[in-house]
């Protein structure tokens, strides 16, 4: 086991005189996750499989008198989800405990342990968007969340802007273009609607100007800015203050099967005494996974 906090480790606190101090509990963001991510209970199994069909195409004429066209349907691929066990524990002696009940030494530490589960969630979800160009992290159709060479029964389709460009008037309609012209597994047109930009803290601002402006930015024309005027992205911009790069954004849509968050196990919040050292042990835990189905539940670039 590891070792105890100990009395002599907060002498400062435990001395028998009023002290006062700063505990290191900060307010945290609202849960920036949940702007992007939509919850599900997962199921009483290791792990959660999600298969992704495919369907027909076109109906071809049928001339008088010829017989009907038979097509098949299938499985495209699998997307599986392996839920992982994220804890973290602490103890205290029991002599701490005591001589530090004045300020609750324990309560203080388990606020503490509350935002270190947080964080790991918050990382895990931005680490989806972070690696989501790299191939070396696939999804299920086993190519990068965002890619050119996403593959689908007669081709291929991309959700990367062509031309790798920073946040900007211009590349904005250019991806909401790109969403507009979507093919289903079949290469069907679909109705993909666009919901909301993703983007770092650097582009907060540029978000909030192109989103928020009834004319178009950057220039000295008397356009309007298509963007707003449409009501595209009525949903704004969400801000992951842990995306590692601060040219990269993405669009996210409403494809049905996108980003999500498969609880297993709901925090879990124990505690027990060793018999042996009078130490009492706090431990927190929960069981989930992260990810995407569907790679059409976002459209992005790397930015320049």
């Amino acid at each position: 086991m590891a070792a105890p906090m100990r009395s002599t480790d907060f002498r400062s606190i435990v001395e028998p005189i009023l002290n006062e101090c700063f505990d290191g509990v900060y307010d945290q963001r609202a849960d920036e996750w949940s702007r992007v991510f939509r919850e599900e209970d997962g199921i009483p199994r290791n792990y959660h499989e999600e298969p992704v069909l495919y369907g027909f195409g076109a109906a071809p004429q049928l001339p008088d008198g010829t017989p009907v066209t038979y097509q098949q349907g299938g499985v495209l691929f699998l997307k599986r989800y392996l839920y992982k066990v994220y804890g973290l524990a602490f103890a205290l002696t029991k002599v701490l405990v005591e001589d530090g009940d004045h300020i609750r030494i324990g309560q203080v530490y388990a606020r503490h342990l509350a935002q270190s589960l947080v964080e790991t969630k918050e990382l895990l979800a931005a680490n989806v968007l972070n690696v989501g160009f790299n191939s070396a992290y696939p999804g299920g159709d086993g190519v990068s969340l965002i890619s050119t060479a996403h593959p689908i029964v007669n081709g291929t389709f991309s959700n990367q802007l062509a031309t790798a460009a920073n946040l900007s008037q211009t590349s904005l309609e250019q991806m909401l273009i790109q969403i507009r012209q979507a093919v289903d597994n079949n290469g069907k047109k679909i109705r993909l609607v666009p919901r909301q930009l993703i983007v770092a803290p650097g582009n907060i601002f540029q978000a909030e100007v192109l989103l928020k402006s009834v004319l178009r930015t950057g220039n000295a024309n008397n356009d309007i800015n298509p963007v707003k005027s449409i009501g595209l992205l009525d949903e704004g911009a969400a801000v992951l203050s842990r995306l590692t790069s601060s040219t990269a954004f993405f669009v996210q849509t409403d494809a049905p099967e996108g980003f999500k968050l498969l609880m297993r196990r709901r925090l879990e919040k124990t505690m027990e005494g060793d018999f042996e050292t009078d130490t009492m042990r706090y431990k927190a835990t929960e069981r989930y996974d992260l990810g995407f189905t569907d790679p059409r539940c976002a459209y992005g670039t790397p930015g320049v």
